[in-house]
Parts: C-alpha cells; sequence; structure tokens
C-alpha cells in the first residue's frame, strides 16, 4: 500500500436511501490539498492468496477552506467490497486512503457557458467546484444538471440551490428519469433523462464547455448529442463512475 495515508471516520450520514456522505480526516491532522474535481481512492487489502489489493475511487465533495475534512459521497452496490465497509463504517474506524488524482478540474478557460451534467453521486465534484465557480459567474453563465430517478434521490440539491439563489448567472436543474406527476414540480425541477435538457439549453461550441459526471450510460448518450452540435473531445470534459 504504497503512497497511503491513514484516515479515520468523523461522521456518516445519509444522504439519499442509497448515499452515504461521508467525513474522514488524516491521522496525522494533515489538510488534504486538492484542485475540486479530484477523487481520492481507498485502499481494501487483498481477501485471499494471490489476490491483488482492491482499490475503490470516489470525487472529494469537500469545499476548499471550509475545514480539514474529506468529505465524499457513497453509493450503495450490494456486495461490493468497498460499499459494504464504508457503509457499516462507525466514527473512529480507519482506512487507507491516496490521492488526490483526477483531471475533471476548472481551466483557465473563457467559455460564455459552463454547463456541468451528472448522474447521481456524479454530481459530487460539482458540489466541491462551487466556491470556484461563484468566483466567475461575473463574466459567465453556469448550468448545473442532475438527473435522478427519483426526488429522493437528489443529493446536495439543497447546496445547489442555496448558490442558485444568491447567483442569477447559476441554473441548476433536476431531473428525474423515474418521476411522473408534473404537477407537483417546481421550477427548477423537470421529467426525463438529463441530456434532455439539452434540446432546452442549445449548447453549441463557441459558447459552452461541458463537463459529463456518472453513469456511463449517459455519459455516452450525452456526448454523442453533442458531438451531433459539433462539439470537440476537448469542449467536453468526461469522467465516468463504474459499479
Amino acid at each position: 500500500m504504497q503512497n497511503t495515508f491513514p484516515v479515520t471516520l468523523v461522521e456518516a450520514t445519509l444522504l439519499t436511501p442509497r448515499v452515504r456522505h461521508l467525513k474522514l480526516k488524516r491521522l496525522d491532522g494533515t489538510p488534504l490539498e486538492f484542485t475540486p474535481g479530484q477523487f481520492v481512492s481507498f485502499h481494501f487489502a487483498a481477501q485471499g492468496e494471490g489476490e491483488k489489493e482492491v482499490r475503490r475511487s470516489y470525487s472529494l465533495a469537500s469545499i476548499p477552506g471550509k475545514s480539514n475534512e474529506i468529505e465524499l459521497a457513497l453509493g450503495y452496490v450490494k456486495g461490493g467490497i468497498a460499499s459494504e465497509a464504508l457503509f457499516a463504517a462507525e466514527p473512529g474506524d480507519t482506512f487507507n486512503m491516496s490521492g488526490p488524482y483526477g483531471r475533471l478540474i476548472l481551466r483557465d478557460e473563457a467559455p460564455k457557458r459552463y454547463i456541468l451534467v451528472a448522474t447521481n453521486t456524479g454530481v459530487t465534484p460539482y458540489r466541491s467546484m462551487l466556491p470556484a465557480l461563484a468566483e466567475r459567474l461575473h463574466h459567465l453563465k453556469v448550468v448545473i444538471l442532475l438527473g435522478v430517478q427519483k426526488k429522493e434521490d437528489a443529493l446536495y440539491s439543497a447546496d445547489f440551490l442555496a448558490y442558485a439563489k444568491q447567483y442569477p448567472n447559476l441554473d441548476f436543474r433536476l431531473c428525474y428519469s423515474r418521476e411522473t406527476e408534473k404537477d407537483t414540480l417546481q421550477a427548477f425541477e423537470y421529467l426525463g433523462y438529463v441530456q434532455a435538457q439539452f434540446d432546452l439549453l442549445d449548447p453549441t461550441p463557441d459558447n459552452d464547455i461541458v463537463y459529463l459526471c456518472g453513469n456511463p450510460n449517459m455519459i455516452d448518450a450525452a456526448y454523442e448529442l453533442l458531438k451531433e452540435r459539433g462539439f470537440s473531445a476537448q469542449q467536453v470534459r468526461r469522467e465516468k463512475y463504474v459499479s
């Protein structure tokens, strides 16, 4: 387990029926230095002779400068080595972690609009990016699209709605793939898959940079729609979450 460091669980809460929010700290007390959009990996010992160490990665939900805690969202996968261990973990339990890693970060670029698309826990890095996005909202627009199955699955929506209320240039949209009742929807809620919002937003390569994070099927479908609109690979940042 080279290049790992021990962390201890400080607090765990359920964000949705199947997503747990974890707060951890390094045992040496050193803050984790990272760029919003990056992820960390948990390392689990091999289970049997001849088996390899198991690594599972999760995007950081931590908001830089808010605390020294390492925050992340964990979706439950039945039988998953990391999922079962981390859902059963209690404050004081320790784990080995490494990182940060990843390139799904905001770069020095000047689009007219960012469109950040996610399904489920794929929205986690966008929560971490909120303060950095706020610094850019005076000269560009940001749309955050979160796709979930049902209303009960909408993680971190309160955080995004709070920023949308404070910053008129930030538009948060919540899309439900398995809800059917239109009459109870609020202004920021929509029925259907999250990539269907492209027809309403009309993204163009000259104005927009698009981030896609979450379910591989969503990412592939969204990327094909964007290519039809003339987007190049450099204008679409992708990170797939594979269970």
